[in-house]
């Protein structure tokens, strides 16, 4: 593995469990804050899926199909945000902002695909 490729790699992986530890976080605020309310069970059950999840990521390096589509969707939308936020303000550190999620989202995809996980293309993601 070349350096570069080693440094996507990481970069990969940091975003991967950044964005699944910021998942486990709401779910478990979520569960905690709506401990009363009539669908406690099922934002429970949610925060338990989000724990296994990055446990799961953590100890093996592991993506189940569901979690792959859920974060690729979430680079995606942060991209596609960040776009918005670009075109309607003009300013430059936006622009510097998307910028970096463009490169992790296309960098993170990337190395999905290199794992074997099926990642779509998408036809606006920059070839990075």
């Amino acid at each position: 593995m070349t350096p570069d490729e080693q440094r996507r790699a990481d970069l990969a992986q940091l975003v991967i469990t950044r964005y699944l530890g910021e998942r486990l976080t709401a779910a478990k605020r979520n569960a905690e804050l709506t401990a009363d309310a009539p669908d406690a069970n099922q934002l429970r059950a949610k925060w338990d899926q989000a724990s296994e999840r990055l446990t799961r990521w953590l100890d093996e390096r592991q993506l189940d199909d569901e979690t792959v589509v859920e974060v690729s969707d979430a680079f995606l939308q942060a991209m596609e945000d960040g776009y918005a936020l670009v075109m309607h303000s003009g300013e430059f550190d936006d622009a510097d902002q998307q910028l970096t999620l463009r490169q992790r989202a296309a960098v993170t995809r990337d190395w999905l695909r290199n794992q074997g996980y099926n990642v779509p293309a998408y036809p606006k993601e920059p070839g990075l």
